[in-house]
């Protein structure tokens, strides 16, 4: 199954400086993907950011089976079926992976505070043989479904001004910016390159990466960066 493709930092890929971007809140979680089968009209497989898991999985089982119960399956597979016609973004389309974040007020570095109430936002939609969606399309798809998603922080040109303005931005300042952006944002090139690729880049504020540092060994801090 697809598992979500990792996102370069600015400082080590800035081929998308002076692209025109949608910019993310980078909510802090952990990844979470659901296959649908648009033929068969069925779920799975289902999985982690690199393994595939079941209702039996120690860690994903329940979430796996919290988002079979929950309303979110019949509110995609409607947008989907509405959006299957001759010029739907969903044309012709066998598999949609549907990739989520696994977050709570309180989680940090892909880690969860015993007691929070976890939540699942649709953070990217990939189409098989497609690729990942633009994020106009996504954001006018999914948004006004009750579907939790990012919050949109940014569009527009992504240049030094917007960069050095999510890296400085401190949320629990009275006076931040973005008072909802912990611990970054992912800027997403607003269309696609030729080979059907959505190039994005991750921006990580100061204060997340002082608290990640203060916290892990550097070692650590490389795989979590």
């Amino acid at each position: 199954m697809k598992h979500y493709d990792s996102i370069p930092r600015i400082q080590d890929d800035g081929t998308l400086k002076g692209e025109t971007v949608w910019g993310f809140n980078k909510l802090d979680g952990q990844n979470f993907v659901a296959a649908y089968n648009c033929k068969k009209k069925t779920w799975g497989p289902f999985g982690s950011r690199t393994v595939t898991v079941d209702e039996n999985s120690e860690q994903f089982g329940p979430v796996v089976k919290a988002f079979k119960e929950s309303a979110y399956p019949s509110t995609l597979e409607n947008i989907v079926k509405e959006n299957s016609g001759k010029k739907g973004a969903f044309n012709g389309v066998d598999e949609i992976t549907f990739v989520f974040e696994l977050c709570g007020e309180h989680s940090f570095a892909g880690k969860h505070q015993e007691g929070d109430d976890l939540y699942l936002y649709l953070i990217d939609v990939f189409i098989k043989k497609k690729g990942y969606i633009e994020p106009k399309t996504y954001y006018e798809l999914f948004s006004n479904h009750n579907i939790l998603m990012p919050e949109l922080i940014y569009t527009g040109v992504l240049d030094n001004r917007i960069i050095e303005l999510i890296q400085n931005n401190d949320w629990t300042s009275p006076d931040a910016l973005y008072p909802t952006v912990k611990e970054g944002v992912v800027f997403k090139r607003s269309t696609l390159l030729k080979g059907q690729r959505r190039p994005s880049v991750k921006v990580k504020t100061k204060w997340w990466l002082n608290k990640l540092h203060s916290m892990y060994s550097e070692e650590e801090c490389k795989k979590l960066e």
